[in-house]
């Protein structure tokens, strides 16, 4: 697959505390490690954990001359307040756009246009003994969804992290369909 001159905007939403920042921060690094450019912007509320929490992030071959993501190729949401705060995008977005959430606990709105894909990725974090890994375990299925950075770069990023974050990553990937 040829991703010449090809961006990728992402939103990644949730609240505080799941990881959010930290999943932006793992894509524009794998980026890197692949010659890309990155860019990323967080909006938080004023709490450390349980206030909306949103990341977008933007991957491409060229020069990113915006940091907003605009008419994003994923929104992923993994708490119920994104998905509330996010449904103006999901209703609105492009049709081949894909939302992606946490099965165990988002519930989707019947008017969501984008291509749906879930898993729950909390509860797999926890099988895994790492419940605070959703986050990467999601960013795993993410990137599979996407393609917007190779496997082997994402995993790369995520090794910094220890080598629970790369097997966390690896079950996201492998818990979802393309």
């Amino acid at each position: 697959m040829s991703r010449a001159n090809e961006y990728f905007s992402l939103v990644l939403a949730g609240v505080g505390g799941q990881g959010l920042v930290t999943m932006g921060t793992l894509l524009g690094e794998a980026a890197v490690i692949e010659g890309r450019n990155a860019c990323m912007s967080s909006t938080y509320g004023t709490e450390a954990r349980g206030s909306f929490t949103r990341t977008d992030v933007i991957v491409g071959d060229g020069e990113i001359d915006f940091i907003g993501a605009e008419s994003p190729r994923l929104v992923l949401c993994l708490a119920q307040e994104a998905l509330d705060r996010c449904l103006l995008i999901l209703e609105a977005g492009d049709e081949d756009a894909i939302f992606l959430y946490d099965s165990g606990l988002v519930t989707p709105s019947p008017d969501i246009r984008a291509n749906s894909a879930c898993a729950p990725f909390a509860r797999i974090a926890s099988e895994m003994g790492r419940p605070g890994s959703a986050n990467l375990v999601a960013l795993g299925a993410a990137v599979r969804l996407t393609g917007a950075v190779k496997a082997d770069s994402i995993r790369a990023a995520a090794g910094r992290l220890g080598e629970g974050a790369q097997l966390a990553v690896d079950r996201g990937y492998d818990c979802i369909s393309q």
